[in-house]
């Protein structure tokens, strides 16, 4: 299962929710779903209580056929140092966001997480990270081209909002994030698109051909990762040949 908790805007003036310190409330909510399938699987008494839920009412109609497997594993979506706790400490795995670099997941994601799976006395292996960055391919130099365009406009429109202007931060730009984020009140969402150079798209995405691509995705992705997104329509003997990639950190739920 995957959760996260998306950003204060979006919460407030997109969905119309309250919003709080997103953290320690997805933990509690992360301990609710955790203590439903205990309840369901072993048919003990549901009892949770926290600040954010409370649950205590499970009757047989709503109660599944015991779980006759390990309970599902369980990841959350993260950016930001607070969720990447909550991740190691209590989670499966991380889905980190595509917008992110191999040098902000290398000096700011994966010492926190190793950080907190010692803690919890995890080994890295059983744990899985899957994203942190784009994947930019294509059949021919049109398509790939095409694609790389879709993807300088998501660098630009992720760059407007300030819960991601640490990864901005780490290559020396937290300036281009607040010139984005004053473009995006404005409504100038081409200009924002045209501040993002050709240099900045290959920080945040592997770039080639399908008959380049393991490479570029190997060395864009090799050793940090265990799991990474592409395009929808790749085909399906590529996405099989990329699968033998060797570099790709192999966790034991790969």
């Amino acid at each position: 299962m995957g959760l996260g908790s998306q950003v204060k805007g979006h919460n407030q003036r997109r969905f119309s929710v309250p919003w709080s310190p997103p953290a320690p409330r997805l933990r509690e909510y992360i301990e609710a779903i955790q203590a439903i399938w205990v309840c369901w699987r072993d048919g003990t008494p549901l009892q949770y209580e926290g600040k954010h839920y409370q649950f205590s009412l499970m009757t047989p109609n709503f109660t599944p056929e015991p779980l006759t497997s390990a309970l599902p594993k369980l990841h959350i979506a993260a950016v930001g140092p607070a969720m990447m706790k909550v991740a190691a400490s209590a989670c499966d795995g991380v889905m980190l966001h595509a917008f992110c670099t191999p040098k902000y997941l290398t000096e700011s994601i994966l010492p926190g997480i190793n950080h907190g799976l010692d803690a919890r006395g995890y080994a890295r292996a059983q744990f899985e990270i899957s994203g942190g960055g784009f994947v930019v391919t294509g059949a021919n130099q049109a398509a790939l081209d095409k694609q790389f365009e879709w993807v300088r406009a998501r660098i630009g429109f992720y760059g407007s909002t300030p819960s991601y202007w640490p990864v901005l931060a780490s290559h020396g730009l937290q300036d281009l994030g607040e010139e984005l984020n004053a473009l995006s009140k404005a409504g100038r969402w081409d200009d924002m698109t045209r501040r993002i150079s050709d240099d900045l798209v290959h920080e945040f995405a592997a770039v080639a051909p399908y008959d380049r691509l393991k490479s570029s995705i190997e060395a864009h992705f090799g050793g940090l990762v265990d799991c990474i997104s592409l395009p929808a329509d790749t085909p399906p003997e590529l996405v099989q040949d990329l699968k033998t990639i060797a570099c790709l950190y192999q966790s034991s739920s790969a």
